[in-house]
């Protein structure tokens, strides 16, 4: 039955009807039988390809089918500008049913408000911050208004999921389920993602839904890209103006003020030209959106505001100044031209320097070769738990430290915190007053009050911060937003502070500090402002991507995209890197005033690199995202300080690094976390810890190896590329712990890997456990163990663990796992799902019952079925340090190895007690 069959009939009819539509498109299709299967789901389809119809058909046919009250559907997006633009299909879908839409953000008069809150809509739209508001605000009985709650859809689900907006989000998704006390179905709609199944481990939290991705093929879509190379931003107008004119363009740039820059150089250059980013007020956004929708010979030029699915009309082309960040933010803007029948999705890039040109053809081919980022949701927020503290104190009016947990820990961003640390979170508020405890129930203290209170607790509906900002205004008219510093700044004895903004050049008039507004007047110029923000990292695989372009030529490639100009200048860049770079290796350069370290592992990595490099030589090094410098060190020096990075607690060496580089507040909520949970904060923040790790561990530098293998490690009769194995298998004596009995073999090369693949779809059951990072989300180690060997797996130094893949995803060889839950989530977020999976946990409450004496851990579980100790010292070791000692490396092997020791007494109690019932049901069953 195709998916429309299945929709409601009165549904079916208008979408024949008044719609006109005699079929729907494979997504759709897919879609309504995912919904209607009542599974949680995510949705990829590219830009314009009907993912808003395949969520809400179905749902509108549940409410239909079901009699489901108002509030039905929840529909979040994550900015107003989106919801706003989707506003209006909702509506006239649910009215070609008799339902209503409602949509409640900021800019919703109050009166509308009270209107919704008497009757309200079968379908809610708004944003994760506006749905706090409602959770927390008095004038709203939130209990009353969800109490129908059956369904949320998560509009561009991936610009929530990785960052705290998604965190608050889930958090907040948990909360409606235990206030309509159901399991909610959960719909994510996404264009760009590359690791979909931990978009579902985001999205499920408590829900008990099965899981359905919904990813119908497509064809590999045809694209015009072009890529030129100019001296500066002038030029880049000049050519922007002649490819603009009598077109509508979007005209893409990585910053607010490059947007300023830009537009203000297109003024004469024949084309209407509007600017739309955050600091524009938001008439001026619309007043754009509008007017861009209806003209012919126009341009926006625009940062990421106009990179996510909002409607501006028939779009001729898409241009970019100099290159995104990311793959992902590349094909979402792409993918907003090409809509129209026998057009091509399009994008010419005006580069201005070497370095961006290098950038945007490594962007092109990954695209071209099918590879997006991958969503990293955190899984140890504890920041945003700190919010949720306080949120929860309001809307329940005070609540016990006890009740706080089942609200939210279900949540993914919180899975992997444990009970105690959030009494350590909850003691650390109260100890510095910034929550306070009488009576067992918990409320905001007198700093609590002063942090997060005003303006009605206006603070604790968002999770994000912002610098403080000055609203400008010229007469009555909102022009938009400077930051409070670029103002208090500015030497008055120079002259009046003139300014760009909103495309036009302003003189500041007056200046009122007590409401934070600035009274401006028309100037003839102005200089454009600055933004203070993070500066811009790049990703390791961009990074790899970029050395990858220069290595190796892809000439028909790179004939259809770069001009003469651009071709050129990279052919001569690849000269310039000539001789010095090898695969697998990241060369240190000697340079007359210093030495270059050209690792190509990106921002993030790099600075982590230079903070270890700085305590090795006691010299300042400087990172990029292509390479570290170093002045006045000897070669020779740098490369003893690299060859001796393994040695470092690189733990401690993160939290120092990003404490000095913070230089202030991240996150509003810094103030409520123990130290150790706001020095974990910045460093994932700032600097990316396992991918250092990975780095040192698979690179050589001037043909040395820099990470360490194990401590005792014996090389067995095989190829160096082969497995290790490793001395760890001591027997123990009476009453001690045990330890392996098992061959124990170090895996850590890519080599190493496949042969082990090969090994383990030859088996029938194998051991499966992992370890981590202390933030519990980094995988450190991967024990898989068979009933002779135990392979510990190293994914810092194999890299790539797709070998892996094809073991995991079938039914066989069953997988026995203690608390399965943990190592899906761990292994989903490297793109391996498991299935076939024998969960000892499980079969211990099945065998023994949920409440058996000392409970389900590993330790116990194996000391009761047996009988035998495990030393568990191990267990919050640091894992990702190497290398890992010899307790270490027995607690690891031997986890995996009493798996398969556990599985064969639990598998044989249940078909004991099979038999017994149905021997039990065969004599109940016979004659008297």
């Amino acid at each position: 039955m195709a998916g429309i069959e299945r929709l409601h009939p009165h549904l079916q009819h208008a979408i024949v009807h008044d719609l006109g539509w005699r079929s729907l498109r494979p997504v759709q299709d897919l879609t309504i039988d995912a919904i209607l299967d009542g599974c949680n789901t995510v949705v990829l389809a590219p830009t314009a390809g009907g993912k808003t119809e395949a969520a809400i058909f179905p749902l509108l046919s549940r409410i239909l089918t079901e009699s489901l009250k108002p509030v039905s559907v929840l529909y979040v997006c994550p900015i107003r500008a989106l919801l706003n633009n989707q506003e209006e299909r909702l509506h006239s879908y649910a009215r070609m049913v008799g339902l209503e839409v409602f949509k409640w953000h900021g800019d919703v008069s109050d009166a509308r408000k009270q209107r919704f809150r008497e009757t309200p809509a079968h379908i809610l739209m708004t944003t994760p911050e506006s749905l706090e508001v409602m959770m927390i605000s008095a004038r709203t009985d939130a209990r009353a208004i969800f109490e129908g709650l059956s369904a949320v859809v998560i509009d561009e689900v991936h610009a929530f999921a990785a960052d705290d907006r998604g965190a608050h989000l889930a958090s907040l998704m948990e909360r409606l389920v235990s206030m309509c006390g159901r399991d909610v179905q959960r719909i994510g709609l996404s264009a760009t993602v590359g690791n979909p199944q931990v978009i579902g481990e985001w999205l499920q939290g408590s829900s008990e839904r099965p899981f359905r991705l919904v990813d119908p093929p497509r064809p590999k879509a045809e694209r015009c890209l072009r890529l030129d190379l100019c001296a500066d931003i002038g030029e880049a107008a000049v050519g922007i103006g002649q490819l603009a004119r009598g077109k509508k363009s979007l005209v893409f740039v990585e910053s607010r003020s490059k947007a300023e820059k830009v537009a203000h150089a297109l003024v004469g250059t024949g084309v209407e030209v509007f600017i739309h980013h955050s600091s524009v007020s938001r008439a001026d956004r619309t007043l754009a959106e509008e007017q861009f929708a209806r003209g012919e010979n126009t341009a926006i030029v625009c940062t990421s505001t106009m990179e996510l699915g909002i409607d501006v009309g028939d779009l001729d082309q898409v241009i970019q100044v100099d290159a995104p960040a990311s793959v992902a933010s590349f094909l979402q803007r792409l993918g907003r031209t090409g809509r129209r029948a026998n057009t091509r999705a399009n994008c010419t890039f005006f580069c201005t320097s070497s370095e961006s040109l290098l950038q945007s053809v490594a962007l092109l081919r990954l695209a071209e070769a099918g590879w997006v980022e991958d969503v990293q949701p955190a899984p140890h927020a504890m920041h945003v738990l700190a919010h949720q503290v306080m949120a929860l104190i309001l809307q329940e009016g005070g609540i016990s430290r006890h009740k706080l947990m089942p609200w939210v820990e279900a949540a993914y961003p919180f899975s992997s915190i444990r009970l105690e640390r959030l009494q350590e979170l909850i003691d650390t508020m109260l100890e510095r007053q910034i929550l306070y405890e009488a009576d067992g129930l918990l409320s905001l203290g007198q700093r609590g009050e002063k942090l997060y209170g005003r303006k009605n607790f206006f603070e604790l509906y968002a999770v994000f911060t912002a610098p403080p900002v000055m609203r400008v205004q010229h007469g009555k008219e909102d022009v938009g937003y400077l930051q409070a510093l670029f103002v208090s700044m500015h030497d008055g004895n120079k002259g009046p502070l003139c300014f760009r903004l909103s495309g036009r050049a302003w003189e500041v008039g007056q200046v009122d500090w007590s409401k934070s507004v600035l009274h401006v007047r028309p100037a003839e110029h102005g200089r454009v402002p600055s933004w203070l923000g993070l500066p811009s990292v790049l990703s390791t695989r961009l990074c790899q991507a970029m050395m990858d372009v220069l290595m190796h030529e892809h000439e028909q490639q790179e004939a259809g995209w770069l001009t003469r100009t651009a071709a050129v200048e990279l052919a001569a860049m690849r000269e310039s890197y000539a001789g010095l770079l090898e695969e697998g290796t990241a060369p240190l350069e000697d340079h007359p005033d210093g030495v270059q370290w050209h690792t190509f592992a990106g921002g993030a990595v790099n600075r982590l690199l230079a903070a270890g490099l700085e305590k090795k030589s006691g010299k300042k090094w400087v990172a990029g995202n292509l390479s570290l410098r170093c002045k006045d060190l000897p070669a020779t020096a740098a490369s003893e300080a690299v060859r001796s990075l393994a040695e470092l607690d690189w733990e401690r060496v993160a939290a120092d690094a990003a404490r000095d580089m913070a230089r202030g507040i991240l996150s509003k909520f810094q103030p409520c976390l123990p130290e150790d949970a706001e020095d974990r904060l910045l460093a994932e923040r700032l600097l990316d810890h396992p991918g250092m790790l990975r780095f040192l561990a698979s690179v050589r530098v001037n043909g040395a190896r820099v990470a360490a293998r194990p401590s005792g490690m014996r090389l067995a009769d095989v190829e160096a590329t082969g497995p290790m194995a490793l001395d760890v298998a001591v027997r123990a004596a009476p009453g001690d712990a045990a330890t392996p009995r098992n061959e124990v073999q170090w895996i850590d090369t890519p080599a190493a890997l496949r042969a082990v693949g090969a090994e383990l779809r030859a088996a029938d059951v194998i051991g499966l456990d992992v370890e981590t990072a202390l933030d519990f989300g980094t995988l450190c180690l991967v024990q898989i163990a068979t009933r002779a060997r135990t392979y510990l797996i190293d994914p810092f130094a194999v890299g790539d663990l797709t070998p892996l893949i094809d073991v995991m995803n079938r039914a066989t060889p069953t997988k026995v796992i203690h608390n399965a839950r943990f190592e899906r989530r761990v292994l989903a977020a490297v793109g391996i799902a498991i299935d076939g999976v024998f969960d000892t946990l499980e079969a211990s409450r099945r065998a023994r019952g949920a409440d058996a004496l000392g409970g389900h851990s590993l330790a116990i579980v194996c000391e009761r079925e047996l009988g035998i100790v495990l030393d568990k010292s191990s267990q919050t070791s640091n894992w990702s340090r190497r290398p890992l000692d010899a307790d270490q490396l027995r607690y690891a092997a031997l986890d995996a190895e009493v798996l398969l020791a556990l599985h064969e007494k639990l598998a044989l109690h249940e078909k004991l007690a099979l038999r017994e019932k149905l021997a039990l049901r065969e004599m109940l069953a016979l004659p008297d």
